[in-house]
């Protein structure tokens, strides 16, 4: 591990910190390179915050890329708070259903969801519903 501590691009008293396993070399493809502004945190500490991190890290880009989470238009704290609740919740419901993590049980969910319009159509053009309809029943006329 490689420690730099001082001033970084305007910032005071910053800590960067370049780890890669003893077994390998060090090259871009190893190294993790970890930016910490509190200098008074050890290694071992910066390391094990940036652990804890990691995981709501994926967490929020999943939320954003999955979830659409970057995609609301709202600025009042009440609403934004709302909007919150509703992904929260469709994450929780996304890995109870599923018992996989996020991203398989989004991907479960759609696959269900595609079948059943599927099924739909399916079953309406046997009873001989007309195309009108169907599409008017899917929302996409």
């Amino acid at each position: 591990m490689y420690r730099y501590e001082g001033l970084l691009n305007g910032l005071e008293n910053v800590v960067v910190l370049l780890a890669w396993k003893a077994d390998q070399p060090m090259t871009s493809e190893y190294v993790h390179c970890v930016l910490s502004t509190d200098g008074e945190l050890g290694d071992e500490e910066i390391l094990r915050y940036y652990a804890q991190r990691w995981t709501i890290e994926c967490f929020f880009r999943q939320a954003k890329d999955q979830l659409k989470l970057d995609g609301y238009r709202v600025r009042h704290i009440r609403a934004v708070k709302r909007y919150w609740a509703v992904v929260l919740l469709a994450s929780v419901y996304c890995i109870a259903e599923s018992q996989q993590p996020l991203f398989a049980g989004q991907e479960l969910l759609r696959s269900r969801k595609g079948h059943s319009v599927v099924e739909f159509i399916y079953n309406a053009a046997k009873q001989e519903i007309s195309i009108d309809v169907i599409k008017k029943q899917l929302r996409i006329a």
